[in-house]
């Protein structure tokens, strides 16, 4: 059996994989756009549905006035969503696309300085060391089941997201095998 991981270890090394690859968007050329985003849209999309159906519920319940800042991280999050749903849409070799994706570069950057200053160190000093562990299971399992692509109408908490999410990532999936093949 592996070695346990806290959540708080696995989130902050998704931060850091996410803050490498938002800093390759300006050496990209527009011919390598197309690649680059589908990467970073599911990398993004993955570890967002996986916090939203393991870190905010336990911060809601774990963290006195959680509600409050789990709802604006939600929010935030919600804000990334839809932009990744308006740039699956658009032209990659456009100057708008790169302009739209610098900007989600940014606010992605400040959600998660958000989350590593307010939830991160909240979440450490309410949890025993065998809670995060459990949590940090149980994200990992969720960032493999999540979806793929962006679903901004989608439900965000419990239960909606909990019961719709493994649908819209099996749906995902099938629409990557068929744009794959």
């Amino acid at each position: 059996m592996e070695n346990p991981q806290s959540i708080v270890d696995l989130l902050n090394r998704d931060h850091e994989k996410a803050e490498r690859l938002l800093d390759e968007l300006d050496s990209r050329g527009a011919g390598d756009l197309a690649d680059y985003y589908c990467n970073l849209r599911e990398e993004l999309v993955r570890h967002e549905v996986a916090e939203e159906l393991i870190v905010y519920p336990a911060f809601r319940e774990h963290v006195e006035g959680g509600e409050a800042i789990a709802e604006a991280c939600l929010q935030e999050q919600a804000k990334a969503e839809q932009a990744l749903s308006t740039l699956e849409k658009q032209d990659t070799t456009t100057l708008s696309f790169r302009t739209q994706l610098g900007e989600l570069r940014d606010s992605v950057l400040a959600h998660a300085r958000h989350e590593e200053a307010e939830v991160f160190p909240e979440l450490e000093s309410r949890l025993n060391r065998d809670e995060l562990n459990e949590l940090g299971a149980r994200y990992e399992k969720a960032l493999r089941a999540a979806p793929t692509h962006p679903h901004p109408h989608a439900p965000d908490t419990p239960p909606g997201n909990a019961i719709l999410g493994p649908i819209a990532a099996l749906m995902d999936r099938v629409r990557d095998a068929m744009h794959a093949a």
